[in-house]
């Protein structure tokens, strides 16, 4: 049997380009020395919408947000709606005491790592799934810890006391540790994503990988440990919030939102992730609509909505095999089968990509937009729209805007969720030179899964 194992550090909201600065400044020695210099770097890609929560079903699950039908750290289902206003699926909100749905909310047929590894330990992951509760090294006082890191702004204590169940953990036998560092994130919300707080919570996980692979090695456990260290998503600077269900009510619609779902007679829900990414269900219609019909309806607000300049476009479904990406300028068509999925340019090209012309298989599909302003679209698209509740419409904001304000508390000044590159590449690390080319965060699965099975 294979002693092999394996930690992820997850350094949520870190930007590549970011870590490579700080990285030729001479500022992170250890993660240069064990995972650059001794191992790889690569420049990946997140899933859509690129939000935290969802963004961690890829890395444990091997799947996208639409294959757990977690289609945003909130998400409407508007069958379940209908059903029963008030029943558990109607709507999620993982921003608050809904959290511990998350868990149940997942798609039983892709188990998480930590289900199929036992001996797996968690720290600071809100998906503990398979976990065993002596295992779950954080559960005690992460609810304090968290409410007074928001609200307070005491971001790196979380990073430090997680560092010190790490240094414990290896200590205890195990197969798996996932180990959330949380505070460039809340850093980057909170000042910038270059701010010199931000800038410091790299420097801690970069001392943290220096002390866990100084135990290790004392340990004789280095060399059959597999460390990989990456981000969820990327964030950028938010200059100007605008409040999505402000502007439907501006518009004569009633809005069901969170926190307030108690909106009598509602006529569109509007569920935001990552504050630049919103899915939309009008509530006219029971079941999901097809463009046609929702434009004939409700063209005109979507069609002022595309027009704003915090919107970079709309994603509507043309029917089951296909959807329109719509920008001010016009639209263009992804569709899929069988055979892989296409993109066509119809009036626009919202994508500024060139057109397939014939079926892509997923590696094709991700090397055609890699590069891009959005790399992984056609795919992240298709997986998005394949679950019902990405609802009517999916929003994704222009750089430098969200869509969320007045139920935003504190103000974020910085966000992600979108398509953008900005919010899809992400920085993924090795101690072993095991990379070569750019990936899906994704294929992380498979990789450690293979690593610990000693394949």
């Amino acid at each position: 049997m294979s002693k092999n194992k394996s930690i992820f550090y997850l350094i949520d909201g870190a930007r590549p380009d970011v870590l490579k600065t700080l990285l030729d400044a001479g500022e992170l020695p250890n993660i240069k020395k064990y995972m650059v210099d001794e191992g790889c770097f690569q420049k990946g890609t997140t899933c859509f919408p690129s939000t935290t929560g969802p963004a961690y079903l890829p890395f444990l699950t091997g799947k996208f947000p639409g294959d757990h039908d977690i289609t945003g750290i909130r998400w409407f289902d508007k069958k379940e709606y209908f059903k029963g206003r008030w029943g558990r699926n109607a709507m999620r909100s993982y921003c608050g005491y809904e959290a511990k749905y998350f868990n149940e909310d997942m798609n039983e047929a892709y188990p998480s790592l930590m289900e199929i590894y036992p001996k797996s330990f968690n720290i600071y992951n809100m998906i503990t799934k398979g976990v065993k509760e002596e295992n779950d090294l954080t559960k005690e006082g992460k609810s304090k810890l968290y409410f007074n890191a928001h609200f307070k702004h005491t971001h790196h204590i979380v990073d430090k006391l997680g560092h010190k169940h790490l240094l414990a953990a290896l200590d205890k036998e195990f197969n798996f540790i996932f180990a959330v560092f949380p505070s460039i994130d809340w850093d980057s919300h909170t000042y910038h994503y270059e701010d010199e707080k931000t800038i410091e919570a790299y420097r801690i996980a970069d001392r943290s990988l220096g002390e866990v692979v100084e135990k290790l090695k004392a340990t004789g456990q280095y060399q059959e440990t597999l460390i990989i260290m990456a981000s969820d998503h990327g964030l950028t600077s938010t200059h100007t919030h605008l409040d999505l269900g402000r502007f439907f009510k501006k518009n004569g619609y009633r809005v069901l939102e969170y926190p307030s779902i108690w909106t009598l007679f509602p006529k569109v829900s509007v569920f935001i992730s990552g504050n630049s990414f919103a899915t939309l269900s009008f509530l006219d219609k029971k079941k999901l609509y097809m463009k046609e019909e929702l434009f004939s309806k409700h063209g005109e607000v979507l069609i002022k909505l595309v027009k704003n300049d915090a919107i970079d476009f709309i994603i509507v479904r043309k029917d089951d095999k296909a959807v329109l990406v719509i920008n001010e300028d016009g639209e263009a068509e992804i569709c899929w089968s069988d055979e892989g999925i296409a993109y066509k340019s119809i009036t626009a090209n919202p994508f500024r990509i060139a057109d397939t012309y014939k079926y892509l298989d997923e590696q094709e599909s991700f090397d055609h937009c890699f590069d891009s302003d959005y790399p992984d679209a056609l795919l992240q698209c298709r997986q998005l729209f394949e679950s019902p509740r990405s609802g009517d419409v999916a929003v994704s904001a222009n750089i430098g805007y969200d869509l969320r304000d007045f139920w935003e508390i504190p103000e974020h000044k910085g966000s992600h969720g979108s398509l953008h590159k900005d919010h899809m590449h992400v920085p993924i690390l090795m101690n072993k030179p095991m990379l070569d080319k750019p990936l899906r965060t994704r294929d992380l699965f498979d990789l450690i899964r293979n690593h610990i099975d000693g394949k």
